[in-house]
């Protein structure tokens, strides 16, 4: 069988990503190229109501445009443009669309919340370095969105979306994002978070003890778990020691001290408040960290899709 490469843009709350990704015959796919523009377009979502500001498109429209041009030198199969919680639950959202349409000449597909989920979890399943890992809890952060899925034996068996991203958390909670986080506004962030959970239909399973994380800040935690180094798990105790650490210093020294990015630094305390609390209300002891996320379960889509129409 014939090897299938194709691309895809992924227009997230707080990046913009290229993908291209191939198979070269099995089911296995691999990654082949990967850029990310650190627009973020999601700062709107808290507004009444939600909108994706004028800037934001416009330097939302410029980045796709760059990574659309990127996309066009590859020998693609297939391309698609997708788009998540800021997209899917702006007001105006139509604009930006248009506006995409008309840089590149494409259309852009929003995802539901459901068809997000379901294809992070696919995308995991695509990750070798999992294959020996059957029950877990996948959760992946954006800004506007966490999505969750339970395996048992590889198969999920409950899925939800939930309005947790850490961009619309922050803006809910924290006046100044670049000051430290006080004690009381962790618990205000971690009460909601723990309140929405219990009513939903992800709930601890005593069979589930471990979590995967995706996302950006999955990648950051990976490398701030052992030295800096990027390590493939850690435990809630190291989970929350990050944690305690990024919320008790401002911005600057997140940056400086930590290592953090400067386009994450201001919500990477409420993402780590959010996903520790996800870990000890279902009672995770250890989580794993995958790069395999969204964009490897569109590719995987999109190779069997244009396998079967070539059958």
């Amino acid at each position: 069988m014939n090897s299938v490469r194709v691309g895809i843009i992924d227009i997230g709350s707080n990046s913009i990503k290229l993908q291209i990704a191939e198979s070269l015959g099995g089911i296995e796919v691999r990654p082949v190229h990967f850029e990310v523009e650190d627009v973020r377009i999601g700062e709107g979502m808290t507004k009444t109501p939600p909108v994706i500001d004028s800037d934001a498109i416009k330097a939302g429209t410029q980045a796709v445009a760059r990574l659309h041009s990127i996309a066009s030198q590859h020998d693609l199969h297939e391309f698609s443009i997708v788009a998540t919680s800021a997209v899917r639950d702006a007001h105006n959202r139509h604009e930006f669309v248009d506006s995409i349409r008309t840089a590149t000449g494409a259309e852009l597909r929003t995802l539901s919340g459901a068809e997000e989920a379901c294809l992070i979890g696919k995308g995991v399943t695509q990750d070798p370095a999992l294959a020996s890992l059957n029950d877990f809890t996948l959760a992946d952060l954006g800004g506007g969105s966490l999505e969750c899925i339970q395996f048992r034996d590889q198969i999920p068996v409950s899925s939800q979306s939930f309005n947790l991203g850490a961009v619309r958390i922050a803006s809910q909670f924290l006046h100044d994002r670049k000051e430290p986080v006080s004690r009381p506004q962790r618990k205000n962030i971690e009460n909601a978070v723990r309140t929405i959970l219990q009513a939903s239909s992800i709930q601890p399973d005593p069979v589930i003890k471990t979590a995967v994380f995706t996302g950006g800040t999955a990648s950051i935690l990976s490398q701030l778990g052992q030295n800096s180094k990027a390590v493939q798990k850690i435990d809630l105790v190291a989970a929350k020691s990050i944690r305690d650490r990024v919320c008790d210093i401002g911005f600057d020294e997140r940056v400086a001290d930590m290592a953090i990015p400067v386009k994450r630094a201001d919500i990477f305390p409420t993402a780590t408040l959010i996903l520790c609390e996800l870990m000890q209300y279902l009672g995770c002891e250890t989580v794993y960290f995958s790069f395999y996320n969204l964009r490897f379960g569109l590719a995987a889509e999109m190779i069997e899709s244009h396998r079967s129409a070539k059958r």
